[in-house]
């Protein structure tokens, strides 16, 4: 029985994903969704059903003030748009992405990574804090 997660780092263009082991502990690169050469919706879909996935996190960022930004609206209506085509077979939550993006090609460069890679691995970023976020908090109890 499979218990994967999936991250989604929304762009205009590109959609990185990453996903979880099926223990749900370790995060990993999983590809990048070029949206003008698939559709995000179905190449999502496909991996939700191929990986047994029962939750997609999608990132969303706020400014350093807190605020909405254009990309924390459109990243929100990605969030609400994927959760109608997934419906109920899937939780859809929004994590914070804030700095995923930078820290990214900062990790990319300093492994010799390919740029093409800085979108699942800013999807594997958030799902590595999401994951650690929740062992420490069933830690606590």
């Amino acid at each position: 029985m499979s218990n994967n997660t999936l991250c989604l780092d929304y762009g205009e263009r590109y959609v990185g994903v990453a996903i979880t082991d099926a223990e749900g502990k370790i995060a990993l690169r999983r590809a990048t969704i070029d949206q003008k050469d698939k559709d995000v919706w179905q190449e999502v879909g496909f991996l939700v059903e191929q990986e047994e996935v029962k939750k997609v996190l999608v990132g969303v960022p706020v400014s350093l003030s807190g605020g909405e930004t254009a990309q924390t609206r459109a990243s929100l209506t990605f969030l609400e748009k994927l959760q109608s085509v997934l419906g109920d077979k899937v939780a859809v939550e929004g994590v914070d992405e804030v700095f995923s993006s930078k820290e990214a090609r900062r990790r990319l460069r300093a492994e010799g990574g390919n740029e093409g890679e800085e979108h699942m691995e800013a999807a594997r970023l958030m799902l590595a804090d999401y994951i650690a976020r929740g062992r420490m908090a069933r830690q606590d109890i």
